[in-house]
C-alpha cells in the first residue's frame, strides 16, 4: 500500500490538467464544454461519482470509470447510482483506504485498461488519478472532479507522467510503489 503523508497534499492541490469551472447547478452544461473540446485520445477516464455520472449524461462514455459511491464524504444519490448502474461495463469492486493506492486498486486499473470497466471503491477512490496517470496509454484522457470548482481535463504525456513520479516518489510505500515508479 502507497500513502499520503501530510507533506505532499500541497502538491495535489493544483490540477494536472485544464480546470473547466462549474459548480452546483451547471455541472451538466461543464461537462458538455469539456465535451467539445476533447479530440482524438487513446482511452477516456474518468475518476469520481459525479464526474462519472455527468460524463455519462453527457454521452462521453469512459473507458474506465472509478467511483466510490460518494462525494464529499457522503453518500451519491440514488439516481447517480442508477445511472451509472445501467451501463454495460464490467465491474470490479476493490478495497481502498482513505490517502492511500492500494494493490487491488493498482490492479483494477491495469485490468480496466483491457476493457469497458467500471471499479466501485470500497473506501475512497481520492488518489486513482496517480497510478491512472502512470498505467494509461500516452495520449489518454483522464477526467475527475477539483471539489466545487468543476472538473479537470488532463492529456497523458511523457512530462506528466514524470510529473507525477516525482510525486509518488515523496510518497509512502513499498513494493507497490516501485512497481508504478516503474512502469
Amino acid at each position: 500500500m502507497i500513502e499520503l503523508p501530510e507533506s505532499v497534499r500541497p502538491l495535489l492541490k493544483d490540477p494536472f490538467g485544464i480546470l473547466y469551472r462549474g459548480t452546483a447547478g451547471d455541472e451538466l452544461e461543464c461537462m458538455l464544454n469539456v465535451k467539445k473540446n476533447i479530440k482524438d485520445y487513446t482511452k477516456l477516464i474518468v475518476v469520481g461519482d459525479v464526474t462519472s455520472y455527468y460524463s455519462f449524461m453527457a454521452d462521453l462514455l469512459p473507458d474506465l470509470y472509478i467511483i466510490d459511491a460518494s462525494t464529499k464524504r457522503g453518500r451519491v444519490s440514488k439516481s447517480i447510482d442508477e445511472i451509472l448502474n445501467e451501463k454495460v461495463y464490467k465491474s470490479i469492486k476493490v478495497k481502498n483506504s482513505p490517502a492511500t493506492i492500494s494493490e487491488s486498486l493498482v490492479k483494477a486499473i491495469e485490468d480496466g485498461l483491457n476493457e469497458k470497466t467500471g471499479i466501485i471503491v470500497e473506501g475512497e477512490e481520492d488518489l486513482a488519478v496517480i497510478p491512472v496517470i502512470i498505467l494509461a496509454p500516452i495520449s489518454s484522457i483522464v477526467l475527475y472532479g477539483q471539489p466545487d470548482e468543476g472538473v479537470v481535463l488532463v492529456r497523458i504525456d511523457k512530462d506528466l507522467k514524470e510529473r507525477v513520479r516525482n510525486i509518488l516518489k515523496l510518497m509512502d510505500g513499498s513494493e507497490l510503489k516501485n512497481y508504478l515508479l516503474n512502469r
